[in-house]
């Protein structure tokens, strides 16, 4: 697992990430996208099905050269950042 920190652009399709363009290069989505979600820590326990909210969304992304990576986008302000790669 790499950390980094970059900004990306983000196409959406039906609530869902499928192209980004990040460092330079177009990725297009090559799975399934996964929701990363949080649920609030402060909720009485008797709540069974407490409320989440989107962290961020994980994915594989193929470049045109075939270069494929697992990426997770988070929330960065008015935009998304990618905050973690795998390969």
């Amino acid at each position: 697992m790499i950390v980094v920190d970059a900004t990306t652009t983000v196409w959406w399709t039906q609530g869902m990430p499928v192209r980004i363009v990040w460092q330079g290069r177009r990725w297009r989505v090559s799975d399934v996208p996964t929701r990363l979600t949080v649920t609030p820590s402060d909720l009485p326990t008797a709540i069974t099905h407490a409320p989440e909210r989107t962290a961020g969304w994980r994915f594989q992304v193929t470049a045109e050269d075939g270069e494929t990576l697992v990426v997770d986008i988070v929330p960065d302000g008015g935009g998304w950042t990618v905050a973690r790669t795998w390969s």
